[in-house]
């Protein structure tokens, strides 16, 4: 009798020692899926902002090329004028900024031609996808390929 219960509490131990492992198991897959699924979100966040900041490059590096393109013809102008007046160009630039800057405070902002307010509205609704991506994660940002657009920055 004694060795049968010897045996009943052997087969006991033994399978509450198999739960027990099953637990830890259990466990320990649990909080694997957990980080995984954390690693996943993380790289799918890291590669929506890399996707806004390589956007962002591109759009910076364009409107830093237009600002020299613009202060190339800024300079271009200011050197006609002063040849023909017989100033500086210095003196031009400064005369002509101050006379813009006036007329922005007074009038608002200086008409442009119907092209440039095309473009400007481009610009405004590109400003606005991404504004839209950052918030939602999707939009027409969210289907650029991230390599292409790496090796186009840089």
């Amino acid at each position: 009798m004694t060795a049968d219960i010897q045996i009943a509490f052997l087969i006991a131990t033994v399978v509450a020692g198999f739960s027990g492992w099953a637990a830890i198991a259990a466990w320990w897959l649990r909080e694997r899926s957990k980080t995984v699924k954390g690693i996943k979100r993380l790289r799918r966040t890291n590669d929506r902002l890399q996707k806004t900041v390589v956007f962002t490059l591109d759009k910076w590096r364009d409107q830093v090329e237009r600002h020299q393109l613009f202060l190339a013809i800024e300079q271009e102008y200011a050197d006609r004028l002063a040849q023909q007046a017989g100033v500086s160009a210095g003196h031009v630039k400064t005369s002509v900024r101050a006379a813009v800057e006036q007329a922005w405070k007074s009038d608002g902002p200086i008409r442009t031609d119907l092209n440039a307010a095309s473009e400007y509205r481009h610009k405004v609704a590109a400003i606005e996808e991404v504004e839209r991506y950052v918030e939602t994660g999707e939009g027409s940002v969210a289907e650029i390929e991230i390599e292409d657009e790496i090796r186009r920055a840089a």
